[in-house]
């Protein structure tokens, strides 16, 4: 329990890196922490951690809680998922699913904003989205010594 608080920590800071270092579009580190944690820890934790860091980042939006709860629980239970059907994790695999996690991620945001606000998000342009998961892939590659070393195998 004491290591799952430590990581909600990390959701933290990593929102406090987003906010002070990068001004427009931004790598979405917390959606890295998810995926690194779930792979370590399983699916049921990890769609724990993706709610707690999920309520943290609709918490400080400020808006409506909900669409970052539910992103990110879907990316934490599903990392977990697949990590135990797989005999090898690596890092391309990893870059693979947090890409694919981070797409998924965009449009269960957009359309959860669409349907419980009155917030439209048609006109936002597809090259910021596009840009975010690109920085959101670098981040991830950059991360993967530190946060998924010695997980390149399933358990």
């Amino acid at each position: 329990m004491k290591i799952l608080w430590l990581y909600v920590l990390f959701a933290y800071l990593a929102l406090a890196a987003q906010a002070i270092f990068f001004k427009g579009i931004k790598p979405d580190f917390v959606l890295i922490l998810i995926c690194f944690y779930s792979l370590k820890y399983g699916q049921v934790k990890g769609m724990t951690y993706g709610a707690l860091s999920g309520l943290l980042m609709d918490a400080v939006s400020g808006f409506i809680l909900g669409p970052h709860i539910i992103s990110k629980s879907v990316a934490g239970f599903f990392i977990g998922a697949v990590k135990e059907q797989l005999f090898q994790w690596n890092i391309f695999i990893s870059t693979l699913f947090v890409a694919f996690f981070s797409v998924l991620n965009i449009l269960l945001i957009y359309l959860i904003l669409e349907t419980f606000s009155t917030v439209t998000l048609v006109n936002r342009s597809l090259e910021i989205s596009f840009w975010e998961i690109v920085y959101t892939i670098i981040a991830a590659i950059i991360l993967y010594p530190v946060l998924g070393s010695g997980k390149d195998t399933a358990d």
